[in-house]
């Protein structure tokens, strides 16, 4: 039966990979996240989990941001349980990541945008050519900073696009000296959209993996106020 199962993932691999199904304008595609190609790898590791006592095909980095810390390692499913690396992953020259989120309960595949990685990188590198001390504008949420927009010059506060819209998300900074992109307004969104309702103090952030392929790369932790509008997360708010 798994053999079976593992001819099929092949015909419907080459098929996928090959672009056939899909206009010819998304044959570079391997930039667009398809739901069957990450069917196809969720098969893939679902099998490969059966087959190894519940062993998962993935490299634990450590000191890697949140939601990229278990990445897919393919050379553990390839060609035994998946004929060849999906076109829109990093490993083959694309912009994604395949990652399992809730690893330990119920894993399940999905996407992180490295092009947000390209960009805070760029935005970094700006940054340090004017010295190694960040300079910061009057916080607009706790722990939550704007750059200090004169001193680096520059017209509008730094924007990253959203994998989830393709609009526009802020870019701050936050006191433990990081990038943070907010994503409040894509969460909100969803919440809107599917009728959702959360305790203050609960991680809101789960809706855009849970509604989407795709993961909240330097994302911090976000929940709703009184009102259920997404807000960023603090200590009050986890005690209360």
């Amino acid at each position: 039966m798994r053999s079976f199962r593992f001819l099929l993932s092949v015909i419907v691999g080459c098929i996928v990979l090959s672009g056939c199904l899909y206009p010819e304008s998304n044959r570079a595609g391997n930039q667009i996240p398809r739901d069957m190609q990450i069917e196809m790898v969720q098969n893939a590791v679902d099998e490969y989990r059966e087959d190894s006592d519940g062993l998962l095909p993935i490299r634990t980095l450590e000191g890697q941001r949140e939601y990229l810390e278990y990445q897919i390692d393919f050379t553990a499913l390839i060609p035994n349980y998946l004929e060849q690396r999906p076109d829109n992953a990093y490993e083959s020259g694309g912009n994604y990541q395949y990652v399992i989120v809730d690893a330990e309960d119920d894993p399940k595949v999905k996407l992180a945008d490295l092009r947000i990685t390209d960009e805070v990188r760029s935005l970094t590198i700006r940054l340090n050519a004017f010295g190694e001390s960040v300079q910061l504008g009057e916080p607009i949420g706790p722990n939550v900073y704007p750059l200090d927009l004169n001193f680096y010059k520059f017209d509008e506060n730094p924007t990253v696009t959203s994998p989830y819209t393709s609009s526009t998300l802020n870019v701050y900074y936050n006191g433990g000296q990081e990038f943070i992109v907010d994503y409040r307004e894509d969460i909100g969104k969803i919440i809107e959209e599917n009728g959702l309702e959360f305790e203050t103090g609960e991680d809101v952030r789960h809706v855009l993996y849970e509604y989407t392929p795709i993961v909240p790369i330097y994302s911090p932790e976000i929940t709703v106020d009184e009102e259920n509008m997404p807000i960023f997360m603090t200590n009050r708010h986890k005690s209360d």
